[in-house]
């Protein structure tokens, strides 16, 4: 070395009579333990997923749109009489029928002009009898020449205006005692009083508005906006479904019955009318909810749960698991529901595909299929085998 510096080497350790060299222990220590495993090491198992069958359904091509429940009829009832409500028989939320008696009206005027009408009548049947009385005097006189033909037509002439006059009193007599009739405030049709406006006490009459207002609930009703593109499938008789916030379990159904015969200029749709049947009173107008109109239908269309699919960016994919290898299936989707997605290519009926676990896999991976579980509750189908929730999630790794 230059400078006559010899290198520094380490000093053999003695052990035993025997000389060591530490780093040739750790080499040597290395190298063992690089090619070989250690017993009782724990390899990690392939995932576990739950698995699906496709199946086959008609697949019904639905238009939708948010809608509102409406009454099929409703009548504003009120007073044709100047009046004061003396009473209120009925309130809201009650069920009516047809002619029952729901208010009372005190008239205010009514009552003095039918007594001014009696007076004029009176008047009317006097002036009618001396004026036939009249007549047949003079009538009586024409042939001894006692009195002349211009006589005997304006006696004529004054029974015909008496006469008149009175049949004018009994007119007067009449309406009056209708409108006295009306005092009486009835439902106009069988239903339910929706709302009360007026309490007793409260003048009414025609200016005054309704006192109460009643809604026909046998028969509901609700109006679907449809697009202008979508008009060649809908027609009146086409099946229609509704589902309501308010009972999101049940599914109501229902027939197109009307069409409007022109679009909103607004909002470039036209309105079709379905009618749904209330037998249970369950449906209460207002209600929200959206309805379906079923403008065609796939016939044995391939089905999968949404939870089969893997969406990207710029395509869907579905795995295919094939004994113990999951196979990556590009596919093309078709109608989609809550609870199934029809296919329209990539999968055939009877192929088994991941519904739980599809997170962590790849193409080609291998795996544990679970089958006959609900993936979500753990619980099985009815070809099935009870297992834990914890079945449909992917494998622990190694502790």
């Amino acid at each position: 070395m230059p400078g006559g510096k010899k290198p520094y080497t380490l000093p053999p350790i003695r052990m035993r009579g025997h000389c060591f060299f530490p780093w040739l222990a750790i080499v040597v220590g290395t190298a063992c333990s690089a090619g070989t495993t250690p017993p009782g090491a724990r390899t990690r198992p392939p995932p576990s997923v739950t698995v699906s069958t496709v199946t086959t359904r008609d697949v019904p091509v639905t238009i939708q749109a948010p809608v509102d429940l409406r009454p099929l009829s409703t009548a504003d009832v009120g007073s044709k009489t100047l009046g004061y409500l003396d009473a209120v028989l009925a309130d809201r939320g009650d069920r009516v029928h047809k002619g029952q008696l729901l208010a009372l009206v005190r008239p205010s005027e009514t009552p003095g002009q039918i007594a001014v009408a009696k007076g004029d009548l009176a008047k009317s049947e006097a002036a009618t009898s001396l004026a036939r009385s009249s007549f047949e005097r003079v009538k009586a006189l024409v042939p001894n020449a006692a009195a002349s033909q211009q006589e005997l037509q304006q006696a004529a002439s004054t029974l015909a205006a008496s006469e008149a006059g009175e049949t004018a009193a009994h007119a007067q007599i009449d309406a009056l005692g209708k409108k006295l009739g009306e005092t009486r405030i009835t439902a106009p049709m069988d239903g339910v009083v929706a709302w009360r406006r007026l309490d007793p006490g409260a003048l009414v009459g025609p200016a005054t508005g309704p006192v109460m207002t009643v809604v026909r609930t046998d028969v509901l009703r609700v109006f679907i906006p449809v697009n202008e593109r979508d008009l060649r499938g809908v027609s009146v008789g086409k099946n229609a479904f509704v589902t309501f916030d308010a009972l999101p379990d049940r599914r109501t159904a229902g027939k197109v019955v009307r069409l409007a015969p022109a679009l909103d200029p607004a909002t470039r749709t036209l309105e079709a009318e379905v009618q749904l049947r209330n037998d249970s009173g369950d449906l209460r107008p207002g209600m929200y909810g959206r309805a379906s109109i079923v403008v065609e239908t796939h016939p044995g269309a391939p089905v999968v749960p949404p939870g089969a699919l893997q969406r990207t960016e710029d395509a869907v994919f579905a795995y295919v698991v094939t004994g113990d290898v999951a196979r990556r299936h590009k596919v093309r989707l078709g109608v989609e529901d809550e609870d199934w997605v029809e296919i329209l290519g990539g999968l055939r009926p009877g192929d088994e595909v991941v519904v739980a676990g599809i997170e962590s896999l790849s193409d080609g991976a291998k795996v544990r299929a679970v089958r006959g579980i609900d993936a979500f509750t753990g619980t099985k189908d009815k070809a099935g085998v009870t297992r834990g929730p914890e079945a449909a999630q992917p494998a622990a790794g190694p502790r």
